[in-house]
């Protein structure tokens, strides 16, 4: 409707006095569709969907993921500066040519990993319902929220920590060559080695 009113406001500057009485028609219902066109614009909270999830302040697959010990990204500075997590090392172990050994090794970390990640996904869950059901409630306060989120954060921190950790673990296991065909594979193609010093990737074992 607007395109086709703002096509003919271009033709009338064309044509002049002729367009006249039909501007003065029109350009007030232009400009009562632009409250319109506003409205129509405006979307909906990304919240919405949340609300009829077991835990509202989480998405569906934010609590799957917190339940199963999946990485949810905290790894990434990891994951993205050439330390390879164990799940896709493990995934990728045919063409990364592991050897009987690495593979037994990292898959003990990454079962070592997963039950420490599964174990604090959990604390974090009861967490955040301790804190939706506050404010369900109506009896949330700053004192009362406080003391969930105080706990919160940090969980989140060690949470973090075990699958960082995870990804440390595993590039000792791997050889040099084997972390460079990693970067590769997983498309980190130009992803700079490490600077010497760092934790080592060369000896093939823990």
């Amino acid at each position: 409707m607007i395109e086709s009113l703002v096509a003919w406001v271009a033709f009338s500057l064309t044509y002049g006095v002729l367009m006249r009485p039909f501007l003065a028609a029109v350009l007030p219902l232009l400009f009562l569709q632009v409250p319109l066109v506003a409205q129509h614009d405006h979307e909906a909270s990304p919240y919405a969907h949340t609300q009829t999830s077991e835990i509202p302040t989480l998405n569906d697959d934010e609590i799957a993921q917190l339940r199963n010990g999946e990485g949810m990204g905290l790894a990434r500075a990891a994951e993205l500066n050439r330390y390879p997590g164990s799940k896709h090392v493990l995934e990728l172990d045919d063409q990364l040519g592991l050897d009987e050994a690495q593979r037994a090794l990292v898959a003990a970390i990454r079962s070592q990993m997963s039950g420490k990640a599964i174990v604090k996904g959990e604390e974090i869950l009861r967490a955040e319902q301790h804190l939706s059901e506050l404010f369900e409630s109506g009896a949330a306060t700053q004192a009362a929220i406080a003391c969930i989120t105080d706990h919160l954060g940090p969980m989140r921190g060690e949470l973090q920590s075990i699958h960082l950790n995870a990804h440390i673990k595993t590039v000792d296991i791997l050889t040099a060559e084997q972390v460079t065909h990693y970067v590769e594979l997983r498309g980190y193609g130009d992803a700079a080695p490490r600077a010497s010093g760092d934790s080592s990737t060369t000896s093939g074992s823990p």
